[in-house]
């Protein structure tokens, strides 16, 4: 029983002190010039979807759940940022070469159609996160569509 007792308070003292050990948060002032807005016409319907169910992870402008705030919450949310941002980052869009942004508009439909973005837990604690097949279909109509402009663009 004293063994027990023992176990359980390292444990709580463990998730005490972890508390002080908090990952950088994503929230960085960068030139607004390069966000994806700037450079592609959005609708403003696929635009408010896409801040909703994309930016937290996708962008430099992160918005944290209040459970952000409790290790070792915080390093998987970090994490997920952090891996979300090097596949795709909406506030640096201006810096892809073309051939890039082609590639990653592509890749937008295939992750939502396919059901792959955004991942299943985001979207259990963002409700507005959820997409309607009627918001997959305009994500994609859009993104085909910025594709073909991209690449009308001349260098």
């Amino acid at each position: 029983m004293r063994k027990a007792w023992i176990i359980i308070v390292a444990f709580f003292v463990l998730l005490i002190v972890i508390q002080f050990f908090r990952p950088e948060k994503n929230v960085r002032i960068a030139n607004p010039q390069n966000d994806i807005v700037f450079s592609v016409e959005i609708p403003a319907k696929v635009k408010q979807k896409m801040v909703n169910a994309c930016y937290d992870c996708h962008s430099d402008k992160t918005v944290y759940p209040f459970y952000n705030r409790v290790a070792p919450v915080s390093w998987i949310l970090a994490n997920h940022i952090k891996k979300g941002k090097e596949q795709l980052n909406f506030s640096a869009w201006a810096t892809y070469d073309k051939k890039k942004q082609i590639k990653l508009l592509n890749e937008i439909c295939e992750v939502v159609t396919s059901g792959e973005m955004p991942l299943k837990g985001y979207s259990m604690m963002h409700s507005k996160a959820v997409m309607n097949e009627r918001e997959i279909a305009d994500i994609c109509s859009w993104s085909e569509q910025a594709a073909e402009t991209v690449l009308s663009i001349k260098d």
